[in-house]
């Protein structure tokens, strides 16, 4: 049962929503409780909520009968090609949000152990995510409906998820089914999660740590290695939920996703066969 493509999706939907819902409720609680730090708080939900995902995820593929190992592509060609277009790709979305004239400087915050805490919570995050959707999701409706249905299928219920988690506008949605489609490509295209959970990671990494731009304006629990605010035109990130919800990111994700979309079947990192 749990190796068929609508049930895994019914539970996989179920589940993420429970989670979410269930950590954004009890987080609050927790944080008057304990008097923790806004650095700790935000470690405990990501523990929270991003670690019984993964659980749930591992549990999923054992259910489902996938092999073993998720990763057919080498590790590091793939992590670092992952982490090359999801840092290259933010950058040049702020780029053209930055020829608009909508960035500036803001507060800085934060010292070395706060980037490295959130450097580590941002890459733990992505890692969750990619295993819940990519690793066990994405597999078993592949398995049953096919390659393309199912990075389509994995994109929405990813977005879906972020739904849950307060994401509203129509740009940001968007947005949020590109980055799915992204990385549901380099999954198939590399046979594993290696590329998606670096491309995932460098992306959130480089608008959280990197140029502070989560949220906007302002800069998060962890600080920032720079920190920089969008302003102006909402459509080139100059609102609340910054480039997220900007042209200029979806722009960037189309680009990168078309190539990986036409490409021949054959083209891969790595020429070892895709598991699951």
């Amino acid at each position: 049962m749990m190796g068929r493509p609508v049930p895994v999706l019914i539970a996989a939907l179920l589940a993420a929503a429970a989670v979410v819902v269930g950590a954004m409720a009890l987080l609050p609680r927790l944080a008057m409780t304990l008097g923790w730090s806004a650095p700790a708080r935000q470690t405990l939900f990501t523990l929270l909520l991003y670690g019984t995902l993964a659980l749930i995820a591992w549990a999923g593929r054992r259910a489902a009968a996938l092999a073993r190992d998720p990763a057919a592509a080498p590790l590091a060609s793939a992590s670092g090609l992952g982490l090359a277009l999801g840092i290259g790709g933010f950058a040049f979305a702020l780029g053209q949000a930055t020829l608009s004239g909508s960035v500036e400087r803001g507060a800085m915050g934060g010292g070395v152990l706060l980037i490295l805490l959130g450097t580590a919570v941002t890459v733990g995050q992505s890692a969750a995510e990619e295993l819940f959707f990519r690793g066990w999701l994405q597999p078993v409706l592949r398995r049953g409906w096919g390659a393309g249905a199912a990075v389509v299928v994995t994109a929405l219920a990813f977005s879906a998820l972020h739904v849950a988690g307060g994401a509203r506008s129509g740009l940001t949605l968007l947005n949020l089914f590109l980055g799915g489609l992204l990385f549901g490509l380099l999954a198939i295209r590399t046979g594993g999660i290696a590329a998606s959970i670096g491309t995932h990671a460098g992306w959130n990494w480089a608008e959280g740590i990197l140029f502070g731009l989560d949220p906007n304006p302002g800069v998060g629990a962890f600080g920032a290695i720079r920190d920089l605010d969008l302003t102006g035109a909402a459509l080139w990130g100059g609102s609340a939920e910054g480039l997220n919800a900007s042209v200029a990111m979806a722009v960037v994700l189309a680009a990168l996703v078309l190539p990986l979309a036409v490409a021949p079947p054959a083209w891969r990192v790595s020429s070892r066969r895709v598991p699951g």
